[in-house]
């Protein structure tokens, strides 16, 4: 009965009770923590599914104190494909610290994440999402790109977001999928979510970073958002794409001054002043030249 009592003892113990138990164990921290670690890995051999996802929450603590728990990976992922949010969210939590784009258990996971994605509970795929951008590697941006694209669709803005960034995400990964993607994410710069469009924009600006002569045939669309946005934050990100597009195509330059005088005047935000003023100058340096210069880029 006594060894009973002190086993059912050591399944009580969460989280809080190990930051409290290493904040009064300053003296033999790593004897109380090696302790602890023989503990969660007792309790990570039990069915119980409430178990193991204290036990993966416990760990995923003592990873941000720079312990390896790369020993637990297959328990994470059984946490992670819990029905339940709760436990489930734990598991995509542990995942996101813990797993990288080499981790070979990773190829254990990609029907668990399609599931996901596809849930009917815009949560669980929202998880799916934030945990899959911490570790996706190009075999995960294969297989799953299509799913990713789909939920471009979806009537939740929540999704809609999430999925927008996933995707640059992807394209770093899986470059292929960036030209069947190409349409979906144009329509997303006039998604009317204003948290939607703002992720298409920042994905947008991050691509053609390298690349902005693939983008001068957004011009259109981001000089309507350029016009019509009281969103400083995407104003920056637009106006600092047309500085980078403005001397490979020198007529848009002379179709930008008015827009961006008017912003000059009306702002009282130092920093968008500030990209106005620069891009005003890339405008006049391009009007006056005439020539694009092919070296341009958003820095």
């Amino acid at each position: 009965f006594w060894f009973k009592g002190n086993f059912e003892r050591m399944f009580d113990k969460n989280l809080t009770d190990l930051v409290r138990g290493i904040r009064n164990n300053k003296d033999n921290e790593a004897k109380y923590i090696a302790q602890c670690i023989e503990e969660i890995k007792q309790e990570l051999r039990q069915d119980n599914i409430a178990v193991k996802s204290n036990a993966v929450a416990k760990l995923t603590y003592l990873q941000m104190l720079g312990y390896d728990i790369s020993w637990a990976g297959f328990n994470i992922i059984e946490v992670m494909s819990s029905s339940k949010f709760t436990y489930k969210r734990i598991g995509y939590l542990s995942s996101s610290q813990s797993f990288h784009s080499e981790t070979e258990l990773l190829m254990l996971t990609t029907n668990m994440i399609r599931k996901d994605l596809n849930s009917q509970n815009q949560y669980d795929a929202g998880l799916a999402l934030s945990g899959l951008s911490c570790f996706i590697s190009p075999d995960l941006a294969r297989d799953l790109a299509n799913d990713i694209m789909t939920l471009l669709t979806s009537t939740k803005p929540y999704l809609r977001k999430k999925a927008v960034l996933m995707m640059y995400k992807v394209f770093l990964r899986f470059p292929e999928a960036l030209r069947p993607a190409f349409p979906r994410l144009k329509e997303k710069l006039e998604d009317p979510d204003s948290g939607v469009q703002s992720a298409a924009v920042n994905v947008v600006c991050e691509l053609a970073r390298k690349n902005p002569k693939n983008y001068l045939s957004l011009a259109p669309v981001f000089f309507k958002l350029m016009t019509t946005s009281t969103n400083n934050w995407m104003l920056i990100k637009i106006i600092k794409l047309f500085g980078a597009l403005t001397p490979l195509e020198p007529r848009l330059g002379k179709k930008l001054i008015e827009p961006l005088t008017n912003l000059i005047h009306s702002t009282s935000a130092m920093s968008l002043l500030y990209e106005c003023i620069n891009t005003v100058i890339a405008v006049l340096i391009s009007i006056s030249s005439g020539m694009p210069n092919h070296s341009a880029s958003i820095q």
